[in-house]
C-alpha cells in the first residue's frame, strides 16, 4: 500500500511538471497574460452561480440542504472576490501595453525596410524571409513577436503583429504613413 502511494506522488510529480513546461514560454519573453475579457466573464458567471446557490438555499426547507448549498455558495464569491480585489489590472494593463511596444517596434522596423526597398526596386517586399534580410539596419525583428499577417499589394502593404505573451495585436498600414494602428 505504501509504494502504490509512492509511485501516486511521484506520477503526480511527473505530470506536474510535465504540465508547468508544455505551458512555460521562454522567459525572456515574459509571462503570459490572459485576455482580460476572461477576467469579466469568470466574475459574472461566478456571481450568477453564488447568487442562484444562496436562492436555492433561501427557497429549499431541509436544514441539511440549505447549509450545503450556502457553503456551497461561498466558492463562488471567493472566486468573483479574487477576480475583482486581488488581479491586479494596472499591472496587466502595463504588461500588454508594453508587449504591444515590443510588436509596434518590429512593425517600424518592417515599414523602414518596406521603404527602403520600395525605393530601391520600385516595389514592397511580399517574402517575410526576404524582408527579414532587409531588416538590418533597422534592429532585427523581435524573436518574441510573430507577424500574424502581412498583406503586399503593389502601392500598398499592411501587416499585423502579436507578441507571443501579448493577448492583443497590433497593426500597421503603409496608407496612414507612419501611423501605428492598435488592434
Amino acid at each position: 500500500m505504501k509504494s502504490l502511494k509512492i509511485s501516486w506522488i511521484s506520477a503526480s510529480l511527473v505530470l506536474l511538471g510535465s504540465c508547468t513546461s508544455a505551458f512555460a514560454e521562454p522567459a525572456e519573453c515574459g509571462v503570459k497574460v490572459m485576455p482580460l475579457d476572461i477576467y469579466e466573464n469568470v466574475s459574472r458567471v461566478s456571481l450568477i452561480v453564488g447568487f442562484g446557490l444562496v436562492l436555492a438555499a433561501i427557497l429549499l426547507d431541509k436544514r441539511g440542504v440549505k447549509l450545503s448549498l450556502g457553503v456551497a455558495a461561498a466558492v463562488p464569491f471567493m472566486v468573483w472576490g479574487y477576480v475583482n480585489l486581488i488581479v491586479d489590472y494596472d499591472s496587466l494593463h502595463r504588461t500588454i501595453f508594453n508587449y504591444n511596444l515590443q510588436a509596434e517596434a518590429t512593425l517600424a522596423n518592417i515599414a523602414e525596410a518596406q521603404e527602403r526597398y520600395q525605393s530601391e526596386q520600385g516595389a514592397f517586399i511580399k517574402d517575410l524571409k526576404a524582408l527579414e534580410s532587409h531588416l538590418a539596419g533597422a534592429h532585427g525583428m523581435d524573436e518574441c513577436v510573430r507577424i500574424v499577417e502581412l498583406n503586399v499589394s503593389f502601392e500598398h502593404w499592411s501587416a499585423v503583429a502579436q507578441h507571443v505573451s501579448s493577448p492583443e495585436t497590433v497593426g500597421w498600414d503603409s496608407t496612414s504613413g507612419s501611423a501605428l494602428k492598435k488592434g
